[in-house]
């Protein structure tokens, strides 16, 4: 099962996957974490795994604090993951006049790779808004972080972002949608769509 929390102000939207494993998906800023708490906590009360889609303040800046709390650690892509311990500017976190805290426990997503597999969760490669985002699939559910939105894309002009590689990501996810008959696309900002994301994409890329 999915469930959508929907992200407060500039904060991204986290989901929810609850089955053998419990896996939260892109947790936010620090300043919405006590909403969010308390909306996991309608659903569950454990959390195995923490996973970023990308490493942007606005998604993983409340890693540590989900990570003190639930004693989960985090997976990002291997190319995102100096970025998140570090704070470095592909954070973007001075864009939200904040310093992210790196989360204590950091792990490539491969390295849990046989995990997310047992329940299902296929991860894609989907460079272009950052050169390590990934979108996930569970299910017919196609979680997209922010290279794809129901009606847009993702910005590609912030640091390690690529157009070109954004294109590529969109067209790619495209065929696997299409090829696993996925019904849901589940954004990193807005509201959930389906397969007609790819269509609106068109407009912007």
């Amino acid at each position: 099962m999915i469930y959508k929390l929907n992200g407060r102000g500039y904060d991204s939207n986290s989901y929810l996957i609850v089955d053998k494993k419990v896996i939260l998906i892109d947790p936010g800023t620090p300043g919405t974490f006590e909403f969010l708490k308390k909306d996991i906590l309608k659903y569950t009360y454990k959390i195995d795994y923490i996973i970023n889609t990308h490493c942007h303040f606005d998604h993983a800046g409340s890693d540590y604090l989900f990570q003190d709390e639930f004693n989960a650690p985090v997976l990002i892509h291997e190319l995102e993951l100096p970025h998140l311990a570090e704070d470095s500017n592909v954070t973007v976190s001075k864009l939200f006049g904040m310093d992210l805290v790196p989360p204590k426990e950091i792990f490539t997503i491969k390295e849990a790779d046989s995990d997310l597999k047992e329940i299902g969760i296929e991860i894609i490669h989907t460079p272009g808004h950052t050169a390590g985002g990934i979108s996930i699939i569970y299910k017919d559910s196609l979680i997209t972080g922010d290279t794809l939105f129901s009606y847009g894309v993702g910005r590609s002009d912030l640091p390690t972002g690529s157009l070109i590689e954004l294109r590529e990501s969109i067209n790619l996810l495209e065929k696997i949608a299409y090829k696993k008959g996925i019904l849901k696309i589940y954004p990193g900002h807005g509201e959930a769509g389906d397969l007609s994301a790819f269509s609106n994409a068109m407009l912007f890329i």
